[in-house]
């Protein structure tokens, strides 16, 4: 089967970018400094589709480049140029992964996708009572998993720290569509790997 169409059958032909003018805001960071081409923009709405995705372009050989926000300043969420069509990358956009769960009151914790804006996972922690101490000038569009990705520290690093001081477990998709899942939410937890 045709990759766009597989990838069409797994999150919806809405949600597989493969037109210039549809991928550029993929391609280009905010600043126009930085410029890069993809093969297709993918946006998966959660992990089962996220794994699949990337199952799909593993069995195809297509590279992949996860994509969060695109709120950088220097570039690393911008597939990088190639003049071999074969290896331009499906950039799989996360912001459709934005789900907030509930915030645990006792344990001071919430888990959320990877897509949710920092903004979002800042008022879900208010209307709570609690904060998160986390705070960049993109709040409204950089999202968690880019916050995570980069170990964004914005203006209250100081007094909160950085992002993964703030992360209490993951789950993750493996480059060949595997998930693993540490969502344990335990301050001290030695079992497995320090993710």
């Amino acid at each position: 089967m045709d990759l766009v169409a597989e990838l069409s059958n797994i999150v919806g032909p809405e949600h597989v970018l493969t037109s210039a003018d549809t991928t550029a805001a993929h391609t280009s960071d905010w600043t126009s400094r930085f410029h890069g081409e993809a093969f297709a923009v993918v946006r998966p709405a959660d992990v089962d589709e996220v794994a699949a995705v990337v199952a799909a372009c593993a069995a195809a050989g297509r590279p992949i480049h996860a994509q969060g926000g695109n709120t950088g300043l220097v570039g690393g969420s911008i597939p990088a140029a190639t003049s071999d069509p074969e290896r331009l990358p499906v950039v799989v956009s996360l912001t459709r992964v934005s789900w907030i769960g509930d915030v645990d009151v006792h344990a001071g914790q919430v888990t959320v996708g990877a897509g949710a804006t920092l903004a979002d996972v800042q008022h879900a922690a208010l209307r709570a009572g609690w904060y998160y101490g986390v705070d960049i000038a993109a709040r409204d569009s950089a999202t968690i998993g880019g916050n995570v990705a980069t170990n964004a520290g914005g203006v209250r690093v100081c007094a909160f720290g950085m992002t993964r001081a703030q992360v209490a477990g993951i789950e993750a998709v493996l480059p060949d569509g595997s998930i693993v899942s540490h969502l344990g939410g335990l301050p001290k937890d030695n079992t497995g790997y320090d993710l």
